[in-house]
C-alpha cells in the first residue's frame, strides 16, 4: 500500500509539473534583431537545437580545466534568422552588453553553447546560451577583448548593418 502511495505521489508530481517543462521548451531564449531589415527572430530551445550542433573543446579564463562547449555555429543562427552578421551588440539576461564586428570574430567559429560536457546550461551553469570562442585553438583569442564577447546568459542579438552599405 505504502508502494502504491508513494507511485500516486509521483505520477500526481509529474502530471502537475508538464505545463511547466512544456513552457519551458516552448519558452523563448534568444531574439535576434536587426531592426535596419525589419527582423525579429525568436528561438525557443528547439528551435536551436534543429540548426548543427558543433563542439569546441576549450579552457575558458573562468575555468580550471578544459570544457567541452556544444551548439550551434553563430554565423549559422545568423543565416536562419536571414541575417548577414555585421556590427553585433550581444546583449545578457544581466544587461550586459557589448558590441562588435562579427567580421573579426567569424574565422574562429564561434558557437552559441547549449551545453558544457554533454549537459544543458542552466542559468547557474552561465546558460541557457554562452558565446563561446576556442581559445586553444587559436591563441590571440586570449585577449581581454576577446573574452568581453564571450557573453554568458546570451538573451539577445541586435545586428546592425555594415558601415558603408
Amino acid at each position: 500500500m505504502q508502494l502504491l502511495n508513494i507511485i500516486r505521489k509521483k505520477y500526481l508530481f509529474l502530471l502537475l509539473m508538464l505545463p511547466f517543462y512544456l513552457f519551458a521548451s516552448e519558452r523563448t531564449l534568444l531574439e535576434i534583431n536587426a531592426s535596419s531589415e525589419g527582423i525579429n527572430k525568436k528561438y525557443t530551445l528547439e528551435a536551436l537545437l534543429t540548426l548543427p550542433q558543433y563542439d569546441v573543446q576549450t579552457k575558458l579564463p573562468w575555468t580550471q580545466e578544459a570544457h567541452i562547449y556544444s551548439g550551434p555555429y553563430l554565423k549559422d543562427v545568423l543565416q536562419s534568422a536571414k541575417v548577414e552578421g555585421g556590427q553585433l551588440t550581444l546583449e545578457a539576461l544581466d544587461y550586459y552588453s557589448v558590441s562588435l564586428d562579427f567580421q573579426k570574430i567569424a574565422k574562429f567559429n564561434p558557437i552559441l553553447a547549449l551545453k558544457k560536457d554533454g549537459k544543458a546550461l542552466t542559468i547557474r551553469s552561465k546558460g541557457p546560451i554562452w558565446l563561446i570562442l576556442p581559445i586553444d585553438d587559436y591563441p590571440q583569442l586570449n585577449a581581454a577583448i576577446y573574452n568581453d564577447y564571450m557573453v554568458w546568459h546570451l538573451v539577445k542579438i541586435s545586428v546592425a548593418a555594415k558601415e558603408g552599405n
